[in-house]
């Protein structure tokens, strides 16, 4: 559109309406930029009055209301746990703990509650009883933590409906915790979620502000990734957590396992301790090992209580010197008690002399009393402990078996484990189990020290195993043989084995744990930003469309795959299924189908696949296809394929194709997943459907052989992309070969005349010269000197209308708005007459400030500009109409990764709602006379006039 004709001035009587709308306009950004910079100033100022907050988010309150006689509610704070974890970090950061308070709170109630709990530095979650049910009792204690411990879900129908139930309650949960995080959050607090609990708190405080700094710690083992894909849930949950900052977990093998379920899972690019889920709407996620410990101070100090003195001795005279076995354990089915009785009864069977000589002091707290599994366990228990008694017991020496289903106090506890000569841990399956901490520390300033027993199975089996017996519970024989050793074991074994783990136990506290933590997060996050600080910016989606809206001749280039068809729909797919499963979605089609059948668009759809798999996808859309990595094309309506590489021979000819094909052919019988595709120009090894592990350490044997031999003196390309690797030869760049498509297909006329271009392109680096070949291509040899528009329109004080009705101008060096691009649940904007609604959720960065119809914001700035226009020192129309024909240029990337594009959008759903906003929004022409005086009635009617049949631009 240029500045020239009399059909650009609007009639008279608009003149003055217009005039009033520019300043009404004014006035309101003008009140809204001088309520941001007052907001702006007043957060700076308060974030300069404070420290940074950690948001620690659990299942529970480290505090617990009690009502006293009088009906006043106080808080009684729990001992032990996270607490204790994290005093340490008070000294660095503000804390605010949030959870469930554990029990349903009237309404009346809950103000006052929320009051006591703030002096506390709490802020309580209030969950309804029906919903405690189904989310903690429910899905989290009776389907995730079971499968966290390697327990197989039952497979029944009313269990499963049930289970589906207990799923709803568990996001709504969720919901309520991220609702309670809201409301204490404040910019660059950290959020510290903890446990299996609350798995879906990542993406949906993600969703609600994208900038917050997450980090997610797992206090249970992580299954391996055959036991966790039976969770009919897991891809939520799985994408849930990729939206976090930091994964945490107690060892190695817990962190590898979900690496696992992630490349099982997804197809997202996973390395040795990150996940890029930028491709769903997550971040760079940081997976890291931080073990929990204790504070070994309380303990050590303990053993200087006199009270615990005195429980000592009276413990070893209640013994009788016999050696004492010591198990500590919650009565749970995953503890291991029964294989613990048994493997004891083991022992004594092999060993009678000992049944007069040990005893074992087994301590099960009660746990989950109302629940039936757990009362089977402890008729189970009682059963073993009455038959070991019934047959190995003496009357001179007692029971060989002391069971207590009871808690005991701190001192006592510490008694105990002093005078233990033997702990035996027998868990089945234990995250970390801080049991064994505890009897280290307890065994300090002892001669000779205790020795520990450890389940191979428990995650402290990889802190402290060098220092202990590790076994299998599994194999009584084994366990059995381990309390003998353990017994007979010489003073200076014991003493080297306690060293090893004191020294452990001492370094590797709760305080260090929680410090690492925070420092791995701090890392995480900064570490984010500078990733995301060189990536290209999200794509300002508004300026897109205003520039498409009025330009007169485009040009659209996009790949097919991974832009149009996102690759999650592509995963796990056989390649000769892949032509008729992978198609485009019906209101897509029907866009590109719209702006293709448009006279002054030109469509270009490219891939590196074959012309054969392009054509079938595509089909008859009226769009050049550009295949095989734009080596050959195909124009609209015609059938056969164009070479656009014409001094290369056919693959025939190329004496390194066959050393390449032989080396691709050895490489993909011995990688699963892979296949190898010959084209006419070029070979590729695909390696998508293989483990990302396996696959991308195949992929680094490839290159070797392939530098080493057939390509050693060659000047042929290696091109590695995401998941593949392509042979070719010099001439076959995609840069060269789209520009040599576009000369032939374009005139030079046609090129001078383009005014809009758009490039979606997800290419290897090697092709990324494709984003500035084109805008060089292009953009004008010398391009003109801009025009001052604030200047010009200073006297009207239209400087923001201009700015928005030029926006060509300053096209390719515009500050980016600070917009997010999310596709959260959310209703779509609102649907403008005669464009139909987006086939996809979209919300786009926030929109520009519109209060008149998109009509006359298009003319707002018009009478003031003609007379500036008619001013002798101003620039002709035939000067502006030539300054403003220069090319407004997209380059486009997915994803948060650094590409030579100038911005990005996160995933492909995005690129396909932009084409079918594009679609809706062809650009038209100017309004004749008749159309000016129809709007020009419209507008002076009102809103309640009847609409005319024409569209308004």
């Amino acid at each position: 559109m240029s500045l020239t004709g009399s059909s650009f001035l609007p009639p008279a009587r608009q003149l003055q309406r217009d005039n009033h709308l520019v300043q009404v306009q004014i006035q309101k950004k003008q009140q809204k930029k001088d309520f941001e910079t007052s907001f702006k100033a007043t957060l700076l100022q308060k974030h300069g009055q404070r420290r940074q907050k950690i948001i620690v988010v659990a299942n529970r309150l480290p505090s617990k209301p009690v009502r006293d006689s009088e009906g006043n509610w106080t808080f009684e704070k729990c001992a032990g746990g996270l607490v204790s974890c994290l005093a340490g970090v008070r000294e660095n950061f503000d804390m605010v703990w949030l959870g469930w308070i554990g029990m349903e709170i009237a309404e009346s109630d809950r103000e006052l509650i929320v009051t006591e709990a703030m002096k506390q530095n709490c802020y309580p979650v209030f969950l309804p009883g029906d919903l405690i049910e189904g989310y903690y009792n429910g899905f989290a204690n009776n389907v995730l933590w079971p499968l966290f411990h390697y327990i197989m879900p039952p497979f029944d129908k009313g269990v499963n409906e049930c289970s589906t139930a207990q799923w709803e309650a568990y996001k709504k949960a969720n919901e309520m915790f991220v609702e309670a995080i809201l409301h204490v959050y404040e910019d660059d607090d950290y959020v510290w979620v903890h446990d299996y609990h609350l798995m879906l708190v990542p993406r949906s405080l993600r969703s609600a502000r994208p900038d917050c700094n997450i980090g997610w710690f797992l206090h249970t083992p992580f299954p391996s990734t055959e036991i966790y894909r039976t969770l009919p849930w897991r891809q939520d949950i799985i994408e849930s957590l990729l939206h976090a900052n930091l994964l945490g977990f107690h060892v190695y093998d817990y962190l590898r396992h979900f690496l696992s379920s992630c490349v099982q899972l997804t197809s997202l690019e996973i390395s040795a301790q990150r996940v890029d889920a930028t491709s769903i709407g997550g971040c760079i996620v940081t997976c890291a090992t931080v073990p929990i410990g204790i504070h070994p101070s309380d303990f050590t100090a303990a053993l200087d209580n006199p009270e615990v003195k005195l429980q000592i001795e009276t413990l070893k005279e209640q013994y009788g010197g016999r050696k004492v076995i010591l198990g500590i354990d919650r009565l749970d089915y995953m503890k291991g008690i029964p294989h613990k009785l048994m493997a004891f009864g083991t022992f004594l069977d092999q060993h009678p002399e000992w049944a007069s000589s040990c005893v074992l002091v087994q301590l099960a707290v009660p746990s989950r009393r109302d629940v039936p599994e757990y009362q089977r366990l402890q008729r189970s228990v009682h059963e073993l402990v009455g038959e070991i008694c019934g047959k190995h017991s003496k009357i001179e020496s007692g029971v060989p078996v002391m069971y207590m289903d009871a808690s005991m106090s701190f001192n006592d506890l510490v008694a105990l484990y002093s005078v233990a000569d033997v702990a035996l841990i027998t868990s089945l399956r234990d995250g970390m189990n801080l049991v064994s901490y505890e009897y280290v520390a307890s065994h300090t300033n002892r001669d000779p020290p205790g020795v520990l027993i450890i389940s191979e199975f428990a995650g402290a089996a990889q802190s402290l195993g060098a220092g202990a017996i590790r076994v299998n519970p599994w194999n009584l024989q084994d366990t059995a043989k381990a309390i003998y050793d353990a017994l007979e074991m010489a003073p200076e074994d014991r003493t080297a084995l306690h060293n090893f783990s004191s020294q452990y136990v001492t370094v590797h506290t709760s305080q260090r744990w929680a410090e690492t933590f925070m420092q791995s997060l701090q890392e995480a996050c900064s570490d984010l930003m500078e990733v995301t600080a060189s990536v290209p910016p999200l794509l300002p989606y508004e300026d897109l469309l205003t520039e498409w809206s009025v330009s007169t001749k485009q040009l659209i280039v996009v790949d097919l795959l991974e832009c149009l068809v996102p690759a999650k729909k592509r995963l796990h797919m056989n390649e000769r299924w892949r032509s008729t499963m992978v198609h485009l979605p019906l209101e897509l089609r029907e866009c590109l189908l719209k702006l293709a059948n448009n006279p002054d668009t030109t469509v270009i759809v490219t891939t590196d696949k074959s012309r054969r798999s392009l054509e079938e996808i595509v089909g008859d859309l009226p769009v050049f296809c550009a295949a095989e990595g734009c080596c050959v094309y195909r124009r609209p309506g015609e059938t056969s394929w164009i070479p656009l590489v014409e001094d290369v021979q056919s693959s025939g000819g190329e004496e390194w194709m066959e050393g390449v094909e032989t080396v691709f052919a050895y490489f993909r019988e011995r990688t699963p997943g892979s296949h190898v595709e010959k084209q006419e120009y070029q070979y590729r090894w695909d390696w998508d459907k293989a483990q990302f592990d396996f696959g991308s350490a195949q992929a680094r044997e490839v290159l070797i052989h392939l530098w080493a031999g057939p390509l050693v003196n060659s000047e042929a390309e290696v091109v590695v992309g995401d998941r593949s690797i392509a042979v070719r030869p010099h001439a076959c760049s995609r840069s060269a070969c789209i520009e040599r498509l576009i000369r032939r297909e374009l005139r030079e006329s046609e090129l001078r005349q383009m005014d809009f271009a758009l490039c979606f392109a997800v290419v290897s680096h090697r092709d990324e010269d494709v984003f500035e070949s084109l805008q060089n291509l292009l953009s004008l040899s010398d391009p003109p000197e801009e025009v001052d528009w604030p200047t010009l329109c200073e006297a009207s004080g239209s400087e923001t209308s201009s700015e928005q009705h030029q926006p060509r101008l300053a096209a390719l060096n515009r500050p980016t708005p600070n917009s997010a691009l999310h596709t959260p649940p959310e209703h779509p904007p609102p649907v403008q007459p005669g464009e139909k609604p987006p086939a996809y959720d979209w919300v786009p960065s926030p929109q520009h400030e519109h209060s008149e119809s998109h009509l006359s914001e298009s003319l707002d700035v018009l009478p003031d500009l003609a007379n500036q226009l008619s001013r002798p020192d101003s620039p002709t129309p035939s000067e502006i109409s030539e300054r403003a024909n220069d090319c407004a240029c997209f380059t486009l990337s997915l994803g948060m990764k650094k590409t030579k594009a100038q911005h990005t959008l996160p995933h492909p759903y995005h690129v396909q709602n932009l084409l079918c906003a594009m679609a809706s929004r062809l650009p038209q022409a100017c309004p004749t006379l008749e159309q000016s005086r129809a709007i020009d009635a419209h507008l002076a009617d009102g809103p309640a006039a009847p609409t005319t049949s024409m569209t308004i631009p």
